[in-house]
């Protein structure tokens, strides 16, 4: 019997030790897991979007591929070397005789410094693509953050929202006497908390895809705990100066003068080429056969543009000068329709921003509490509570697309001005962050 409690003494003792051990394992991973959460402002985010772009990598290659091509093009040609050595019979006598030729080919003055200009040009474009592209990752790295941060939220509300229906289907089930009124308020309660969790899903869907659209840029190895502000104001725009800007700024435009400077360069290059490149020849060489000769050359050595004076290629040149001068037309009348649209929308954003205020965030929590409160002491009937909390919800959501509807449109005018100072245009926007979503 003793032996017995003892080993019964042991065992319970393990069991607490290994209980202990189970308790300990879980607090540190878990405190663990929540250090490891990175904090993340509009700063980290544009640094960790830049920083880790293979776009940006990639292009910045083929720019320095563009910077040895240059120095390729302005290399002298390399000379020709020829050595004949044979027998040669005169005079019935015969002997030895050999030639040494040297081949050093010449660009017409003027095409060597007009090639490293092409490569120049096609640098130029390559540096819009690349600021271009830069920005473009950017914004929208700063974009799909916002995507994921009100999809978060709106998650987080719903969830919130089941709770509080989940309590009060608990508090009607837990009367010891159920009236055909309360199975009926019941019913309803349990249709609504149905349509609620589809609806949780569904917002849990886009949240997880907009966190992988986000994470597309910043290549991060666990979710981040955003801290973005959001907005009471707009920031206040000069049409006109800003318009001024998109013209003078925009990747699309700046392309676009660049193809006309590189199709005027094919152009001058395409006038050239009725001017051929020569070259210096030189020989000299022995003869043995009978008395012995000895000689030494000079020339020059070019091709004569008899039956070819390269007009069609002059032609073709002018033609795609012609056609890159419409296009650059096109591309400015593209970009003005393009930002009286986005500066429209930001303006309408602007007021539903104000309309939609995020005073009426802690609003809802207190029509929410006074709800719950009011309910549970029977003065309002379901219905009444279900369609306030309902409209509420409905304000809650609105006001969140509000937000992200005005920072998309915000974006989208900074990315066709070409604006790459994100972070100093919203200081001049009024931030909040009254508003606790935890």
């Amino acid at each position: 019997m003793y032996s017995y409690i003892v080993w019964w003494n042991r065992l319970f003792q393990k069991a607490i030790t290994l209980l202990i051990a189970l308790i300990f394992l879980f607090a540190h991973s878990f405190v663990y897991g929540e250090s490891s959460r990175k904090d993340l402002g509009l700063n980290e985010i544009i640094n960790l979007a830049e920083k880790n772009s293979p776009l940006l990598m990639s292009m910045n290659s083929d720019l320095e591929s563009l910077y040895y091509r240059k120095k390729q093009e302005g290399m002298t040609q390399n000379p020709s070397v020829t050595i004949d050595y044979g027998q040669r019979k005169a005079a019935n006598e015969s002997g030895a005789e050999y030639s040494f030729q040297f081949e050093q080919p010449i660009y017409y003055p003027g095409r060597k410094e007009l090639k490293q200009l092409l490569v120049d040009n096609e640098a130029k474009i390559k540096e819009v693509q690349y600021k271009e592209a830069n920005n473009s990752i950017r914004l929208n790295s700063v974009k799909f953050a916002y995507r994921y941060f009100i999809a978060d939220k709106k998650r987080n509300h719903v969830k919130e929202r089941i709770k509080r229906l989940s309590k009060m289907e608990t508090y009607i089930k837990s009367n010891p006497f159920i009236t055909p009124q309360a199975r009926t308020d019941l019913f309803i309660i349990e249709r609504r908390l149905l349509g609620l969790r589809k609806h949780f899903n569904d917002l849990e869907l886009d949240a997880f895809k907009n966190y992988e659209s986000m994470n597309f840029f910043l290549r991060i190895e666990s979710v981040p705990i955003l801290s973005l502000p959001l907005f009471n104001d707009g920031v206040k725009f000069d049409k006109v100066e800003l318009l001024k800007k998109s013209m003078n700024q925009n990747p699309m435009i700046l392309a676009a003068k660049g193809e006309i400077e590189k199709a005027k360069t094919e152009l001058r290059m395409a006038n050239l080429e009725k001017y051929p490149d020569y070259a210096v020849v030189s020989q000299i060489g022995e003869d043995r056969s009978g008395v012995s000769n000895r000689f030494f050359d000079l020339g020059l050595k070019f091709r004569v543009p008899v039956w070819d004076q390269y007009q069609n290629k002059v032609g073709s040149a002018e033609t795609n000068l012609e056609a890159k001068s419409n296009k650059l037309t096109y591309q400015e009348n593209l970009i003005g329709m393009t930002f009286n649209q986005a500066f429209l929308d930001y303006e309408q954003a602007k007021v539903n921003i104000k309309l939609l205020n995020l005073s009426k965030l802690n609003e809802i929590e207190k029509d929410l509490n006074f709800a719950d409160l009011e309910f549970t002491k029977a003065r309002i009937q379901l219905i009444s509570f279900l369609e306030l909390e309902n409209q509420l919800h409905e304000t809650h959501h609105a006001i969140l697309d509000a937000q992200l509807t005005h920072i998309e449109a915000f974006l989208n005018l900074l990315y066709i001005a070409n604006e790459q100072e994100i972070i100093g245009v919203l200081k001049n926007v009024s931030q909040t962050f009254e508003y606790n979503f935890e």
